[in-house]
């Protein structure tokens, strides 16, 4: 779920770290999660963005007999590019969603066995209200729900050292809405514990885990940041290169990333903290 990507094809080739994590922890945890005795399993993805995580890397790993999978992001753009790409995939759905909503849509409450979100719930500032909305999702007979998202990123600090700059502070004005919730949490383990247990989730395991990927070739590395970078909606197109300039230096004073953003060998080493969430909820009959 990223509200201001509007090339989901960019987004779609440029997300190499978020598939790595996605698919890693999805099979550690597929051995743990309840599935039907008759497998006939239905499976909803929070914030799906083009669908390429969850029809190339977990679909496959699903019950051969599963019933449904549902894609949703609350991107529209989004959701109508992985339709496009991914709409023949059989017993595969498509929907506009927004996990944070007040109100969710009445024909999706209670009808899944399983929830999934990768890389959506750190741009979720309202943690609670969407921690609800995951509990109404599942089946009142009980679901389980895995989610992985960032809790620390290089990448948060950029923004927050560029959003007090004079040339891009304008642009950047609601930077910590684009930061992750457990930011600042002293304890995000123990934190989201409780919020899980506040909200009648059972059997809840939060980790948070330091991960590392590096980014290879100065292209690659352009369109990621392209592709995470939620100011360049805002910042006239003819700005986007100086924007992302200016980004990439201030990666270099922090000693992220090896080399030269113009040499052909450039690397960027990103250390990050990633929170993986598997919790169940209690069955209601």
């Amino acid at each position: 779920m990223i509200p201001f990507i509007s090339l989901a094809s960019l987004y779609h080739r440029a997300s190499d770290f978020q598939r790595r994590d996605s698919e890693k922890s999805f099979k550690e945890y597929k051995e743990i999660m309840k599935w039907r005795a008759d497998g006939r399993d239905t499976l909803i993805d929070i914030g799906s963005g083009p669908g390429n995580v969850l029809m190339k890397s977990i679909y496959p790993m699903l019950p051969a007999k599963f019933n449904a999978v549902l894609a949703t992001d609350i991107s529209e753009r989004m959701i109508d590019y992985a339709r496009q790409k991914y709409g023949d995939v059989e017993r595969a759905n498509f929907e506009v969603l927004d996990i944070a909503s007040a109100q969710l849509p009445q024909h999706l409450c209670g009808q899944f066995d399983h929830l999934i979100s990768f890389f959506c719930l750190n741009w979720v500032q309202n943690q609670r209200r969407a921690l609800q909305n995951i509990y109404q999702l599942l089946r009142r007979s009980g679901g389980d729900c895995l989610l992985v998202f960032v809790a620390n990123h290089p990448f948060y600090e950029i923004f927050m050292e560029l959003s007090k700059s004079e040339k891009w502070g304008r642009y950047m004005a609601d930077a910590m809405q684009y930061i992750s919730p457990l930011y600042n949490s002293e304890d995000p383990v123990a934190d989201y514990n409780k919020l899980l247990h506040e909200n009648g989730f059972v059997d809840c395991n939060v980790e948070v885990r330091n991960e590392t990927f590096v980014f290879e070739g100065a292209q690659n590395f352009k369109d990621n940041l392209r592709a995470i970078t939620p100011f360049l909606s805002r910042i006239p197109e003819g700005q986007h290169e100086e924007f992302l300039y200016d980004l990439v230096q201030v990666l270099l004073k922090m000693k992220v990333c090896n080399g030269q953003i113009s040499e052909r060998d450039f690397k960027c080493t990103t250390l990050y903290k990633l929170v993986v969430v598997y919790a169940r909820k209690c069955s209601e009959l």
